[in-house]
């Protein structure tokens, strides 16, 4: 989102919402990281492909919400 300058009223506020996004993005980004993960190293998955492919398409969903959330702090508010 656009804060403006950085000594006009309510910078700071703006600025501080802008890092909540960015650290609620990380959050189904790190989830997706480890079910990325797990679909590869674990052997459970490596015997069923059905399952890694349901455990890579949830990994896929967490990086769209990742994407999605932090894209939402960079937009300008309309």
């Amino acid at each position: 989102m656009f804060c403006g300058d950085p000594g006009a009223p309510g910078y700071a506020a703006c600025e501080h919402q802008m890092t909540i996004f960015a650290i609620a993005s990380t959050i189904p980004a790190m989830l997706a990281m480890v079910l990325m993960v797990a679909a590869f190293a674990t052997p459970a998955m490596r015997v069923d492909p059905a399952l890694r492919t349901r455990t890579l398409t949830y990994a896929v969903m967490g990086w769209a919400i990742a994407g999605g959330t932090l894209l939402m702090g960079a937009l300008p508010s309309l």
